[in-house]
């Protein structure tokens, strides 16, 4: 059976026993256990798949005189993406102008993300064996250690032979154990699915109809035109909605998991064995981007953000502030790797906080939504990273076309 299909059966069952169940705290609490429990084993091996199998694909694109050329155009795609997505959240907000949102007085703290520093002192510890030791939310770390170490393994292949044998053993054996996690994650979707409906059964979303319509428009904008629109431009004109098929199940799972790190996993299946995108490029890409290139999620935040300024002010929002949630929205997303979880969300509180001038709080408003925001922010984020992995391994000529009926 496809993967795809036991997700979605999972989704289907989840949904009917989150609208069946009460919203009470026993259930919310049982049901928020499990949905943790199954989101964790969901990235149970993803740290060590990343870690082997970006040291190999970092081997073999030096091996092959490759990584310049693949890595700058990871990156200008990365910026790329990002960049029009925030456009997009922008422009759908400005021109269909949703009514203000009714402000809620509420306290709480606001999402403290690393900075600068505290990012710098993680990547680089006193001691190099505490990057494979961390507590499983900072993802750079080790991106950074088995890029180093990948670029060092073809200085001299007579000593390094049994460490390139030794990791590519140990990325093939990861990504078996991988495999059996997202072939079985149809199962955990249903516990999650149900936590997923339990949770947002809590509060009235009537308030935020329009926003939420803005962000369905948005979603649907994005993966039935913007990015088939750009596929069949750079690609060879054929259809550009077969891709779409091989990422279902990643997205939907990003979407009611509403986690970034789990949907590596799910990439990592489905971009070698649907998109036909091979080790040595997915490997940078789909860690990469779920720290750095988080698209859906500046997409969601820039929209959410105008909209919160929206409703603290009565002045119609200037180019000025037009142009500050432009930038502060791409430079926001590029730290959400360290918050995989919370996402859009954190983003939105972020930029309130940047913003200032009583504002600082402002992102609470849209609290009762946050599980909504996260999800369509991470299912955008992991279909970008999709839509980026197959783009450059055309341009590159490292893709290897798979037929539909051989999708996982």
């Amino acid at each position: 059976m496809k993967i795809w299909i036991k997700i979605t059966a999972g989704i289907i069952l989840g949904a009917i026993l989150g609208a069946i169940l009460k919203s009470g705290p026993v259930a919310l609490e049982v049901c928020g256990f499990l949905s943790r429990l199954f989101i964790q084993i969901g990235r149970y091996v993803v740290f060590p798949l990343i870690f082997f199998s970006l040291g190999m694909g970092t081997y073999e694109l030096r091996r092959d005189k490759q990584i310049l050329a693949v890595y700058g155009k990871i990156l200008l795609y990365l910026v790329a993406s990002t960049l029009l997505m925030v456009l997009i959240g922008l422009l759908t907000v400005l021109i269909f102008s949703p009514e203000r949102i009714p402000i809620i007085v509420e306290k709480e703290e606001a999402f403290r993300m690393p900075g600068i520093q505290e990012t710098l002192l993680a990547i680089f510890p006193t001691n190099l064996f505490q990057v494979l030791l961390g507590p499983g939310e900072l993802l750079l770390p080790l991106i950074v250690l088995a890029f180093i170490i990948g670029v060092n393994l073809n200085f001299d292949l007579r000593i390094t032979s049994p460490v390139i044998q030794l990791f590519d053993s140990l990325n093939r054996i990861f990504y078996h154990i991988n495999t059996l996690v997202v072939e079985l994650f149809g199962f955990a979707m249903i516990t999650v699915t149900a936590f997923f409906i339990l949770n947002i059964k809590r509060y009235d979303l009537g308030l935020f109809k329009q926003v939420l319509l803005i962000l369905s428009l948005d979603f649907f904008l994005v993966v039935f035109g913007v990015f088939p629109g750009i596929l069949y431009l750079l690609g060879d004109r054929e259809n550009p909605y077969r891709w779409l098929y091989a990422v279902i199940g990643p997205v939907l799972a990003a979407f009611f998991t509403g986690d970034g790190f789990l949907g590596v996993g799910m990439l990592v299946k489905h971009g070698k064995e649907s998109l036909g995108v091979p080790r040595r490029l997915g490997s940078a890409v789909y860690p990469l981007f779920a720290f750095f290139g988080r698209a859906g999620s500046a997409l969601v935040a820039s929209a959410s953000f105008m909209l919160v300024l929206k409703s603290y002010s009565s002045l119609e929002i200037s180019f000025f502030q037009i142009l500050w949630t432009l930038g502060f929205s791409l430079l926001v997303s590029l730290c959400l790797g360290a918050v995989p979880g919370a996402g859009a969300f954190a983003a939105v509180s972020a930029l309130c906080t940047v913003f200032g001038r009583g504002m600082q709080e402002g992102y609470l408003i849209l609290k009762p939504i946050a599980p909504l925001l996260v999800s369509f922010g991470v299912s955008l984020d992991v279909l970008t990273s999709a839509f980026v992995s197959l783009i450059v391994a055309r341009k590159t000529e490292m893709w290897e076309k798979v037929e539909a009926h051989n999708f996982v």
